[in-house]
């Protein structure tokens, strides 16, 4: 496999982040999906409701946006039903040596080698969020498979708060999925998965990370992708610490200017309407040919609205990885 490799980037406009408030049931059915193809003005300049996290860029010293900012979760969610976890770990070179976890849900009454979606998850959650009562996505699937569907198996790995790319302390999650994660997957007998072709997931830090290791993957490799709130600021001055350390750093890893790595992807953008993230979201949408599949309802960066479109997130990546 090919290691990792920066993206370069052109700059680009910025925009104002809709304000935050509590949000209401989001379950997006697929007559509501909408495909969002339309050209987009950018809005002005931008900033998300500030935190303590400040970053300084070309000896400007501005407030952070928080919405990537969740509860923190320091032990392992628990997992109560729907199909059993098959977990391990591995001493992971990209992220210094230490013991990198993994979880993986294979669905009941399944025998076989099966495709499978790499979840990258969220800042301050870890590779089990994705399977807690909060979440649920291993439900989702089982409901998915006994429905008649294709079968697929999901993996999700402890990236820490790297935000998926290279950084400053010598750490690099993209790099840790991509080299490491991703052929023990392939390589494991006890999983028997095949990582030939793959899908993606990400949510919030992990839907930015989710895009961009597509982006460096590619087709055919990447058979489509499905991210809730990506994690995506527009704006070269107004960026936090946690996600890129300086100008030259986003520079090298922002999305923005990087929409035709998507031509041949499948991929579908999930966001509520109420998120901070939403006219960022929307400005990137606006660059993909063809556009991708865009759903968004009333809800903010919540669990309470990624739970309720993981049923068509689900849906789209296993009739893509059925191809």
């Amino acid at each position: 496999m090919s290691r990792h490799r920066s993206l370069p980037l052109r700059r680009t406009a910025s925009s104002h982040p809709a304000a935050d408030h509590p949000s209401g049931p989001a379950r997006v059915s697929r007559r509501a999906v909408l495909t969002s193809g339309l050209g987009l003005t950018a809005l002005g300049l931008a900033g998300c409701a500030a935190d303590d996290d400040t970053v300084t860029v070309e000896n400007r010293r501005v407030e952070s946006a928080a919405d990537d900012l969740l509860p923190s979760e320091t032990s392992a969610a628990p997992v109560t039903d729907g199909p059993p976890l098959i977990t391990g770990s591995f001493d992971s070179t990209h992220m210094g040596g230490r013991p990198t976890r993994w979880a993986v849900a294979r669905p009941t009454g399944v025998t076989g080698t099966l495709p499978v979606v790499v979840v990258l998850h969220a800042l301050t959650t870890n590779e089990h969020t994705i399977f807690s009562s909060q979440l649920g996505i291993q439900k989702v699937l089982q409901t998915y498979v006994d429905a008649g569907n294709a079968p697929f198996a999901i993996a999700a790995v402890d990236g820490a708060a790297n935000y998926w790319h290279a950084r400053a302390d010598g750490t690099d999650g993209g790099a840790m999925v991509l080299d490491e994660f991703i052929p023990m997957l392939g390589s494991n007998p006890d999983l028997d998965l095949s990582v030939e072709r793959i899908g993606l997931f990400g949510w919030s830090m992990g839907g930015y990370g989710a895009l961009r290791l597509g982006a460096l993957l590619g087709a055919p490799r990447v058979t489509a992708i499905a991210v809730s709130s990506p994690a995506l600021w527009a704006d070269p001055r107004n960026f936090p610490a946690r996600a890129f350390d300086g100008f030259d750093d986003y520079q090298r890893n922002s999305l923005f200017g990087q929409q035709d790595a998507f031509r041949r992807i499948p991929l579908m953008i999930s966001i509520g309407s109420s998120d901070q993230f939403f006219t960022y979201t929307r400005q990137w949408v606006a660059g993909v040919h063809p556009p991708p599949v865009f759903s968004t309802g009333p809800g903010g960066h919540t669990n309470r609205y990624w739970r309720g479109v993981l049923p068509d997130q689900v849906e789209f990546l296993g009739r893509n990885l059925a191809r």
